[in-house]
C-alpha cells in the first residue's frame, strides 16, 4: 500500500505493525459464525443478520466461506453483494487507515444478510483478521495535513470502545 500511494517510506504501515502477536499490539483475529436459519423461524421484514458497520482499524482481511451474504455500500447508497470469490482473501479498508490516508483511501460501510430461502439452512462462517497499528504507534496524516489530528493506535481504538459501548 506504501508504494502505492507513493510514501517517501514505502514500509510505514509494515513498521507501525511490528508488534503483531504481542501485547502492545490490538491485531486480533476471530472466526465469525452464523448459523443455519430453520424454515420455521419466522423472519421480520428486512431482517440481517449483522448490521450496517465499518472497521476501526487499519485493514481487515476477511477469509469467507462460498455462503454468502455479505455486502457492501456502494456511494451511491446502495448495497451490493460482495459475492464469494474462491480461493480469494477481501480486503477492507478501516476507519483508522482512511484517516491516516486523509480520506485517500475509505472505509467501506457493510453488513451480512440473511440468504435467500435455499441458502438459508447453510450455515456462514468467516475468518477476519483486523489489523491495528501498534498501541503506541503514532498516527498521522501521510500527507503532512492537519485534517485529523495525531492518535496513536491504542487511543484510537480506545475511542471508538467508548462510542460504541
Amino acid at each position: 500500500m506504501g508504494r502505492g500511494l507513493n510514501l517517501e517510506d514505502p514500509m510505514l504501515f509494515v513498521k507501525a505493525n511490528k508488534l503483531a502477536g504481542q501485547a502492545e499490539n490490538d491485531t486480533t483475529m476471530r472466526s465469525l459464525y452464523y448459523p443455519p436459519i430453520g424454515d420455521d423461524v419466522i423472519l421480520k421484514p428486512n431482517q440481517i443478520r449483522c448490521g450496517e458497520h465499518s472497521d476501526y482499524g487499519s485493514l481487515t482481511l476477511l477469509f469467507q466461506d462460498n455462503g454468502g451474504g455479505l455486502e457492501v455500500k456502494t456511494k451511491d447508497g446502495d448495497f451490493i453483494s460482495a459475492t464469494p470469490i474462491e480461493g480469494t482473501v477481501l480486503v477492507n479498508i478501516g476507519d483508522l487507515m482512511q484517516r491516516w490516508t486523509t480520506d485517500k483511501l475509505v472505509s467501506n460501510v457493510h453488513r451480512v444478510i440473511i440468504p435467500e430461502s435455499e441458502n438459508r439452512q447453510s450455515t456462514r462462517q468467516s475468518i477476519a483478521y483486523f489489523s491495528h497499528p501498534d498501541t503506541n504507534f503514532v498516527v498521522k496524516c501521510i500527507d503532512g495535513s492537519d485534517k485529523y489530528p495525531p492518535i496513536t493506535g491504542g487511543d484510537y481504538l480506545r475511542q471508538r470502545f467508548e462510542v460504541t459501548y
